[in-house]
């Protein structure tokens, strides 16, 4: 590099220099403009951090509810049963479970299964019709498969092999029972038959999905095979995999029903099957959207405020380019104090939603009753917010740029002032 290269290149440094130390003086000089525009930005930042956090955790949530409680990882049933599901076909079953779930056991991918049988189950109190659904699992496997013990709020499990029921809070309040007491139930056998069968509630459930609550019941899959006349039937197996690889899992059951000619049953991923994945997957689209209109509203005040200063400061930008300053230099200049109201209002809102958030992942946001009204979204009635890095740096990096970029337009116009013209303002 040669010398004249040289000190250029320090001139050019020394003026960068200068312009960020008399930006920061101007910042600190217009103290109430300042502060608003900080604010604007810091809000639209706090607002979006939390947002974000909500919606992280509300995937968690209903991705933890989704697999244990409908669909698995990987879902194994009949293939017409979606056709039909609204009529509760109960006799497309996945037959012959038991030497399945054995060759299950043998794929690289295979972790925990839960065969289910699902019951479609009516209770009569006086003249209501108290719609339930009993739910037949295999205790054993199930404590594999989640963390069963979780869910009972009172009383115990179902014992295997007995006619005891563990009942969602909610429906047991609905049949008016608790635990010593019995529930009487109609159902349909996979013979299309009617059938009557009594349970001994010996446990109160406390379904993590508050829909769950009003109108499930556990109890044990020998007793569901009994009720139902199942054989070695079950309405569906779910399986979750060993290391995470859910998709390989998913791809390996479907070579394996075609090995054994089982063309009648089929697997499915769980987001291809999830009311709630797709949910959340327009939640995220929407929060998204709802980002941009935040910062948007932060970059108007960003604008204003350079507008109005570039406006009270017209002489100072006449007399500054009498002086020698470039055009390209007072662009640069009311960028840079953009800039820094962008960094502060960025870094004080992400810091104040970290610090909003990080007790709430411990506390909740308690959702009360409202979830019970969302029968296909299986998300809990106490959310936890969970912090993305990902997410949480994307937002400062984002509302910093948009609130520095509002500040270029006006940083254009004062750029484009004549020093005759402003000096005589």
């Amino acid at each position: 590099m040669s010398k004249g290269t040289g000190r250029t290149t320090a001139r050019g440094a020394r003026r960068t220099t200068g312009l960020a130390r008399i930006a920061a003086r101007n910042v600190l000089r217009n103290g109430r403009r300042s502060i608003l525009s900080i604010l604007a930005v810091a809000v639209a930042a706090l607002a979006i951090t939390l947002v974000f956090s909500i919606l992280e955790g509300m995937k968690e949530d209903m991705t933890r509810n989704e697999q244990n409680y409908y669909t698995g990882e990987v879902r194994i049933r009949h293939r017409d049963f979606d056709r039909y599901e609204h009529l509760q076909p109960v006799h497309y079953v996945v037959s012959d479970y038991s030497s399945l779930m054995e060759e299950l056991r043998e794929l690289p991918e295979f972790g925990t299964a839960s065969p289910r049988i699902t019951v479609p189950a009516v209770a009569f109190r006086g003249e209501r019709r108290i719609v339930a659904r009993g739910l037949g699992v295999d205790m054993a496997l199930e404590r594999e498969f989640m963390d069963l013990d979780a869910v009972v709020a009172a009383g115990r499990l179902p014992e295997p092999g007995t006619s005891e029921a563990l009942v969602g809070v909610g429906l047991a309040e609905r049949l008016g029972v608790d635990i010593g007491d019995t529930a009487t139930f109609l159902t349909q056998t996979r013979r299309r038959a009617s059938n009557a069968f009594t349970v001994d509630v010996v446990g109160i459930a406390g379904f993590a999905a508050g829909g769950l609550d009003r109108n499930t019941f556990l109890l044990p899959l020998e007793a569901a095979a009994r009720y139902m006349r199942m054989g070695d039937a079950v309405s569906t197996i779910l399986l979750k995999s060993g290391g995470g690889e859910s998709r390989a899992l998913a791809e390996s059951v479907d070579a394996l029903l075609a090995r054994r000619g089982r063309g009648e049953v089929s697997a499915a991923h769980w987001t291809d099957v999830s009311e709630g994945y797709a949910y959340v997957q327009f939640a995220d689209f929407a929060y998204n959207f709802m980002a941009l209109f935040f910062f948007a509203l932060g970059a108007t005040v960003v604008v204003n405020t350079t507008m109005m200063t570039v406006h009270e400061r017209t002489h100072e930008i006449g007399t500054l380019a009498a002086l020698g300053m470039r055009p390209r230099e007072i662009t640069r200049l009311f960028f840079t104090e953009a800039a820094y109201l962008g960094f502060a209002g960025s870094l004080a809102g992400v810091l104040l939603g970290i610090g909003l958030v990080i007790p709430l992942q411990s506390i909740g946001i308690d959702f009360g009753s409202t979830t019970e009204m969302m029968e296909g979204i299986t998300i809990s009635s106490v959310l936890y917010p969970v912090l993305n890095v990902r997410s949480t740096v994307g937002t400062f990096v984002f509302s910093f740029a948009v609130a520095a970029l509002a500040g270029y337009i006006p940083a254009r116009r004062a750029a484009k002032l004549k020093p005759v013209d402003a000096l005589r303002e």
